[in-house]
């Protein structure tokens, strides 16, 4: 009966995020399984020796460069390629962007103690929304402030790339390239809404796959290309400058509502719009974070770093689409190369 029990309340629990559980079970309630236990606790382990790939001397080495706090060492943004920097180059590198005041602004004082605040009267207002568990995940965390960091797009820096194709060297040095741009990611694993993005991610990716253009991943992409593609046939790609920091916060909101309201049974019931909107305000309006002995405000677009942000990303351009598409401009190339416009207009798609 106990066991026809636990699979009941484990079938009944649609619980999409929750805590590790802490439960241990108590002993005496079956004899051969309590004397497994304590043999296998008592079993005398025998420790492995663990050799390291790394002489003494790359071991302090490595440990020199962690030290050395005249020097910034971070991942290419593409690539994988290994970015040394002056810290002091690297630092005014990020408040260039940081002072930008479309996107950033410093604030005084930290305000995670706030955000906590503001989530808490969010998840009381909608407490049919969340299980019990889900309730429990998304309040009961050790949180930390977020930091921000920069990646560099030596990719993008043509000062890089003259001195990569003149130098020809596995290794190469270039003083303080100024078109140097960064990557801002805001890393937040225990940022007050990381859960609360996460759990958002998890109601709102069901909807990614009803954006005609969405592509999952590599091998996604790969089923969507033709066989045979003809002799003269290019593959081109358009790219969104800054996508993540560039979307207004009201039209994220309103591309969230369209897709929620146009696939409502994709997201179970309990998750009302309001709960869904309401949630994705208090992420945007949030990302906060610390860089440099300063607290920052991001007040456009959404963290790169953020859990929900792929999927916001997503959304935002599908919508775009939809608009785009209620005019679709179509070319019939005659006999003898000539083209003639054909103008197709769709109504908007509720």
């Amino acid at each position: 009966m106990e066991n026809e029990s636990l699979s009941s309340r484990l079938l009944e629990d649609d619980s999409l995020v929750r805590n590790k559980s802490t439960f241990i079970p108590n002993t005496g309630r079956n004899k051969c399984l309590d004397d497994y236990i304590e043999n296998l606790s008592n079993y005398p382990l025998t420790p492995i020796k663990v050799y390291h790939n790394l002489t003494k001397g790359e071991k302090s080495a490595l440990q020199n460069l962690r030290n050395d706090k005249s020097i910034v060492i971070k991942q290419a943004d593409k690539g994988g390629a290994i970015v040394i920097m002056d810290s002091d180059y690297y630092r005014i590198k990020v408040e260039e962007q940081l002072n930008d005041s479309t996107f950033y602004s410093e604030i005084p004082d930290n305000i995670d103690h706030l955000v906590k605040r503001r989530m808490n009267t969010v998840l009381n207002k909608y407490t049919t929304a969340t299980t019990e568990k889900e309730y429990d995940y998304l309040k009961n965390f050790e949180r930390k402030t977020s930091n921000f960091y920069g990646l560099p797009k030596i990719h993008k820096s043509k000062e890089i790339q003259s001195a990569i194709n003149s130098q020809q060297n596995e290794y190469i040095k270039v003083q303080k390239p100024t078109d140097l741009k960064l990557r801002p990611i805001i890393a937040g694993p225990a940022s007050p809404t990381h859960r609360l993005s996460n759990f958002l991610d998890i109601i709102l990716k069901p909807l990614c796959k009803y954006v005609p253009s969405y592509i999952r991943d590599d091998i996604d992409f790969l089923s969507h290309l033709p066989k045979i593609a003809p002799v003269h046939a290019r593959l081109v790609s358009f790219d969104v400058t800054s996508l993540y920091t560039n979307i207004p916060h009201d039209l994220g909101i309103e591309a969230i509502q369209y897709w929620v309201a146009k696939h409502r049974d994709a997201i179970p019931n309990r998750f009302t719009v309001d709960f869904i909107l309401d949630s994705t305000k208090l992420i945007l309006e949030n990302n906060s974070f610390y860089f440099n002995g300063k607290n920052y405000l991001q007040h456009r677009g959404t963290a790169m770093g953020t859990k929900f942000a792929p999927t916001y990303a997503t959304l935002v351009m599908g919508f775009l689409e939809q608009r785009l598409y209620q005019e679709v401009v179509l070319f019939q190339l005659l006999p003898g190369g000539k083209k003639v416009k054909m103008v197709e207009r769709k109504s908007p798609k509720k």
